[in-house]
């Protein structure tokens, strides 16, 4: 389609004529003129000449101005591009700013003279003059839609403030260090945990217990073992021959351990090295895998049904004055001097009312003689595993390693009833 300007001062007239042709009576020529305005441009820069700068003044935003200078919205881009030192978002801009536009231009500017107007699709076209005027025009009959040709609204500005993630936010030093106390004041407390019950190992007292022996392991090795190792890790399945008369169950635990050595009129001390699920029994064998590991599993070790683990929850053992006596009666590992994490047997057990959480203090009892040395505690033990007249203590805290057999010890702490 083919489109040129009008002339201003002839439009009066072309309208007047539309509107005889369109058969509307009573149409004026100068509100013609007024209600026909071409609103699809904006007033183009002022004496046809490009600015260097312009002042951003209320209202106004980039959109507005490239309509204002280049007769286009939508070359608000070129704007930015020229002052990205003053503006950093093209969304915001303020009064006062200073824009940079180039070079001073001139703007090419349409000649009055040249005001014939053709719209494509009429088949035929009057040419009408009329009174007063010197320039013949060619109109289309065809209504122009203006509803189409109103100007786009500019772009929606940005949001305001950005959305910040925990990552994003800078912490303080006082931030960091009180995580780091909350960390070490509101640890979960639990005077007894499930892998210390089962870790710990217990004298036998005597007692016969339901011994099964533990085959080897089902998967065939990928490099032949040249020495005992290890037979089953975490997660391996094993076989296991139970005892006579013994009824297992999917789902039923086994407890993996061996016989250490044997103490007079205590029994065998027991080491325990790893917990076994049951997922299969058969005629003659159970298939379990292993879920706990403490030691090596070797072929040959012994399983019997594993100990319920009764939680205590959150409750702390509380002083007492003049608790139970001890002794010493041996260490599970034989070993020089005494470290944390070690294990002792003490001769006091479930009948003596001793239960897991307990804490006993093993100390150095004073000299009687004159001028000698006073009573010493040497190390405090937790009670992991009881049997009926014997526990297990992890040692936690060691003033002086020197204990042995025969050491007397006292029930400081005690777990409420």
């Amino acid at each position: 389609m083919r489109r040129t300007t009008i002339c201003r001062s002839n439009r009066a007239v072309l309208l007047a004529l539309v509107a005889g042709l369109l058969g509307v009576p009573g149409l004026g020529a100068q509100d013609t003129t007024r209600a026909a305005a071409d609103t699809s441009q904006a007033p183009a820069a002022p004496a046809g000449q490009l600015p260097e700068s312009h002042v951003v003044t209320q209202g106004e935003t980039l959109w507005s101005i490239s309509q204002l200078y280049f007769s286009d919205p939508l070359l608000w881009p070129e704007i930015y591009r020229l002052n990205t030192a003053v503006v950093e978002d093209p969304h915001w801009i303020y009064p006062g700013e200073v824009l940079h536009l180039g070079a001073p231009t001139s703007v090419a500017r349409v000649s009055a003279e040249t005001t014939a107007v053709s719209v494509g699709q009429a088949a035929a076209a009057d040419t009408v003059r009329a009174q007063g005027a010197d320039t013949a025009v060619r109109v289309d009959t065809t209504v122009v839609d203006t509803a189409q040709l109103v100007e786009a609204p500019p772009p929606p500005p940005g949001p305001t403030e950005t959305y910040e993630t925990i990552f994003d936010r800078g912490r303080s030093r006082t931030e960091e260090v009180q995580d780091i106390l909350r960390a070490y004041a509101n640890q979960p407390y639990r005077p007894l945990r499930r892998g210390e019950f089962y870790a710990a190992g217990f004298l036998s007292e005597r007692e016969r217990l339901p011994w099964g022996l533990v085959l080897g392991a089902t998967a065939v090795p990928a490099v032949p073992r040249l020495t005992q190792h290890t037979t089953a890790t975490v997660f391996g399945q094993i076989a296991v021959q139970p005892p006579q008369g013994a009824s297992y169950h999917v789902g039923d635990s086994l407890l993996i351990a061996r016989i250490d050595r044997d103490l007079p009129s205590w029994g065998d001390v027991v080491v325990p090295v790893g917990v076994a699920r049951v997922t299969d029994v058969q005629k003659s064998q159970l298939l379990g895998d292993v879920i706990m590991q403490f030691g090596r599993i070797h072929d040959g070790n012994l399983a019997m049904p594993l100990e319920p683990f009764k939680d205590a929850g959150e409750v702390r053992p509380v002083p007492v004055r003049r608790g139970l006596e001890a002794i010493v009666i041996s260490q599970r590992d034989l070993h020089v001097l005494t470290n944390a994490q070690q294990i002792l047997f003490l001769d006091r057990g479930r009948a003596e009312g001793v239960v897991p959480g307990d804490l006993f203090e093993i100390y150095r009892p004073a000299s009687r003689e004159l001028g000698g040395a006073s009573e010493q505690p040497l190390i405090v033990v937790e009670i992991v595993h009881t049997r009926e007249h014997s526990c297990s203590g992890l040692v936690l805290g060691i003033t002086h390693p020197g204990v042995f057999p025969g050491s007397p010890a006292r029930l400081i702490r005690k777990m409420p009833s």
